[in-house]
């Protein structure tokens, strides 16, 4: 063909080597929404420079430079219309017509008044699409559905706006290069995108349209949102995968069943359509069948049973699953089983590993005395054996079976130190814990628990399994140890107290005399200083008291600088008469620590006499007190011979001592009572350096 010829219904445009328009006719000005005189003598690019985007533009450069006619179909935007489109390359010119399309007809009754007062309500999407891709139509659902305008999207391809895990779902039936194996209608399902961001999930039913040869000519579309309801199957898949619940159907004298995907992970199998009910019971353990079958039986004719059931999956496994069954009536009339299958080989496991734990610590309990216990934390139910019953003069029957029973027997004072380590128990797998119990109203017993937490699969406690042991006369017998340490340290402090008592003895002696013959001047001079010597023995006498004598054991906030103070106080004379000097350096606004006083006393003197008893030559021993990260971090350096480090460890063992007639007990003691302040003792040393003893304790919160 040499040169397009003129009609009135199609559209002529002769366009010169560059790119204007040398003439245009009518028809092809109102496609393009201008006049003749509009466009002669411009360029086409310059007047459309949004046609650089589109098809014309590649498809006329490919014709001019191949020298070649071209065919295509493109959306004009300025007159909301498809156009067909050929062009003819022609003497250094391009002559191209302008038609409509063959689905013009189909478009106009899409368009017509009828048509739109019909969609105009309809929630439902119709599209018309091209072999190629493109939107050739779209009703006006668009907008709620995407957000777009209709002539937003009209002329764009539809695989722009498909979520890339389906596009080939749609490539694949939206275009005509499967035409042998996709058929002419169906229904499909895709996510398109938002003009916002997100993605909507569609349920699109097609069927292709033929045109008068029989071949494709485009695609009618009714696109349905189905987002909430895939919402809904994606929340229960989830639900089912996180608490390994699968589910199954099947209709009655079917040989096939319906099984989700969390079935087939649960059974060691890949999915498949359907599965065939003899594969479904090759699995189960033989001797198992019977009951399956009868739960089975039992959900068809009363509607609802329940069974636990084992199986061997191919690789080996042994799985124990949990099966409810209900029958249902469907649509179409006919009977069907259905039901949810729980997977619950890991409860399975623990339950049996708790039964062997617990048979074994029976056997052991009833050799060494102890009584166990067993709480179950979901149902809150109390077991406790046989020993704890004696122990805490309880019958079986009067015992409440609950946690709040227990706590009925727990010492008032104890109460919520008991709940909050149950609660970190709970959290952190393991319970240490000494406590009091009220046996009766004249009776206070001293009770040592240990006990582990076990936890499902998720992290959530099942049970708190534990002994308890009553260690009241162990305690007593501490304290007892304990009191005789401070009356040994009281008479080791004997020797040095009576010279500091003497000195002042004498001084009052002499100033009794002095007063005597002194005038009243003199005589009240002489009072005061005798008053200062009376106050020095009452200190020393209290400090010595304080150490011999029991004391009530109450925890307060205490200022440990001065308790250092005080008890450097005491011992200074006797260190000087061991030629040792003690330096006292302490951090300013150091924090309180919750403590017995007297006890750490006890603890301090224990540590500063043994720091005096290993320097036999004398030197200096620096005690210093530091902030540290929770606390306070007391330090007691000394000079003396050191301990050799295959001995260290052996340090607090009750009779071990490294001095010649000790006996081992006043670092023992000092041990016990920082363990009951929630602390800690560690000894460093070195032959012929000295040691240093570091006590950590917690600050008062």
């Amino acid at each position: 063909m040499n040169r397009v010829e003129d009609s009135a219904f199609i559209g002529v445009i002769i366009l010169d080597a560059g790119w204007h328009y040398t003439y245009i006719n009518e028809y092809a000005a109102k496609i393009l929404n201008r006049t003749p005189n509009e466009l002669l003598g411009k360029v086409a690019w310059a007047e459309f420079p949004a046609a650089i985007r589109y098809a014309c533009y590649d498809q006329f450069h490919k014709a001019r430079k191949n020298k070649e006619e071209v065919h295509f179909e493109e959306y004009i935007k300025s007159s909301n219309q498809w156009v067909r489109i050929s062009a003819y390359p022609f003497e250094g010119s391009l002559h191209i017509a302008l038609r409509k399309p063959d689905f013009a007809e189909i478009s106009s009754l899409l368009e017509s008044e009828y048509y739109l007062k019909y969609t105009e309500n309809f929630q439902d999407l119709i599209t018309l699409t091209s072999v190629d891709g493109k939107f050739r139509y779209l009703s006006p659902a668009i907008h709620p559905l995407l957000g777009y305008e209709v002539d937003e999207m009209v002329g764009t391809r539809i695989l722009t706006y498909c979520h890339s895990e389906d596009i080939e779902i749609l490539r694949n039936i939206l275009t005509d290069e499967n035409h042998s194996v996709v058929a002419d209608q169906g229904m499909i399902t895709c996510r398109f995108l938002h003009k916002k961001g997100w993605y909507v999930w569609f349920e699109k039913n097609f069927k292709w349209m033929l045109d008068e040869d029989g071949k494709r000519s485009q695609i009618l579309g009714i696109w349905r949102d189905i987002t909430e309801r895939k919402l809904v199957e994606e929340r229960f898949i989830q639900a089912q995968r996180l608490g390994q619940f699968g589910s199954f159907e099947r209709y009655l004298n079917d040989e096939y069943c319906m099984w989700s995907e969390e079935m087939y992970r649960i059974h060691g199998l890949d999915p498949v359509d359907s599965l065939e009910l003899s594969e479904a019971v090759k699995q189960i353990v033989s001797d198992d069948r019977e009951k399956v079958a009868l739960a089975f039986e039992t959900a068809i004719q009363v509607g609802r049973s329940e069974v636990e059931y084992r199986i061997v999956r191919n690789d080996g496994e042994v799985r124990y699953l949990k099966s409810q069954i209900e029958r249902v009536i469907r649509d179409n009339g006919r009977t069907a089983v259905r039901g949810l299958i729980h997977d619950i080989t890991t409860y399975k496991q623990i339950e049996a590993e708790l039964k062997r734990s617990k048979d074994n610590l029976e056997i052991a309990q009833e050799i060494a005395g102890l009584g166990h216990y067993d709480w179950d934390v979901i149902r809150n139910d109390l077991y406790w054996s046989d020993e704890l019953f004696v122990l805490f003069r309880m019958s079986r029957e009067s015992f409440g079976n609950t946690i709040e029973a227990f706590f009925n027997t727990v010492h008032p004072d104890d109460t919520v130190k008991v709940r909050e380590a149950i609660r970190e128990a709970l959290h952190g797998g393991l319970l240490d814990l000494v406590y009091r119990i009220i046996v009766n109203e004249t009776e206070v017993r001293m009770i040592h628990t240990m006990a582990k937490t076990t936890y499902d699969e998720w992290g959530r406690p099942l049970r708190l399994f534990g002994t308890v042991q009553d260690i009241t006369i162990q305690k007593q017998t501490e304290e007892l140890l304990r009191k005789t340490e401070k009356l040994n340290v009281a008479g080791q402090l004997a020797a040095g107290i009576a010279h500091e008592i003497r000195n002042p003895l004498t001084a009052l002696k002499g100033f009794a005399k002095l007063m005597c013959h002194a005038n009243e001047e003199s005589k009240l001079r002489y009072f005061q200083i005798m008053q200062e010597e009376f106050n020095r023995i009452e200190l020393i006498l209290g400090e010595l008291l304080i150490l011999a004598k029991p004391q009530v054991v109450a925890f307060q906030p205490h200022d440990t600088k001065a308790i250092l103070s005080e008890v450097i106080e005491l011992l200074n004379t006797e260190a000087i008469m061991s030629n040792v000097i003690i330096e006292l350096d302490c951090e300013p606004d150091l924090p309180l620590v919750k403590c017995e006083r007297n006890q750490l006393k006890q603890v301090f003197v224990n540590m500063i006499k043994n720091a005096i008893e290993a320097m036999p030559t004398g030197g200096c021993l620096n005690v210093s007190a530091k902030k540290v990260a929770g606390g306070v971090a007391l330090y007691f350096a000394d000079q003396g011979l050191g301990i050799s480090e295959e001995r260290l460890p052996r340090i607090g063992e009750p009779f071990y001592t490294t001095k010649e007639k000790g006996t081992g007990l006043g670092v023992m003691v000092s041990f016990a009572i920082i363990d009951e302040h929630q602390g800690h003792i560690e000894y460093q040393s070195k032959l012929g350096v000295g040691t240093t003893v570091l006590i950590q304790l917690p600050a008062f919160s």
